[in-house]
């Protein structure tokens, strides 16, 4: 049988998705804005690599010491081909290459945070309907 909002269960469950949607876009926004900060640069696309439903790109890109750096990133956005060029999001330290993304994965981000901004303005609504007081008759 289904439980009502206003019970002791639908009140715990309606307070467990408001933090998780609230914890959960807290982390988007961290990880989206620390990505924007990281160093930027022009790559060309040397192939497209795909497993399943899953797509990635190899990638070249030029370091600020003048090195060339290789790498294999997953591919959220639009499909890029071979001799594409790219922009490439990288964090850079002790100079060395610790993590990067193409830039184009914002997209990503957006739809997360869409996805999760909605899903807390409901719980929202759920936890007022949750936590109202009983209406009085009469």
């Amino acid at each position: 049988m289904a439980k009502s909002v206003k019970s002791r269960t639908g009140r715990v469950v309606s307070g467990l998705m408001l933090a998780g949607a609230v914890v959960g876009l807290v982390i988007v926004l961290q990880v989206s804005a620390e990505q924007r900060s990281w160093a930027s640069a022009e790559a060309t696309v040397l192939e497209r690599l795909k497993s399943g439903r899953s797509a990635s790109v190899k990638v070249e890109y030029p370091l600020p010491d003048g090195s060339k750096q290789v790498a294999t990133l997953s591919e959220n956005g639009s499909a890029h081909h071979p001799g594409e060029r790219v922009t490439v999001r990288y964090d850079l330290r002790d100079g060395r290459v610790v993590d990067a993304a193409l830039a184009d994965n914002d997209q990503v981000f957006w739809v997360l945070g869409v996805m999760l901004g909605v899903l807390a303005a409901g719980s929202v609504g759920m936890n007022l309907i949750a936590w109202a007081p009983p209406r009085r008759c009469g």
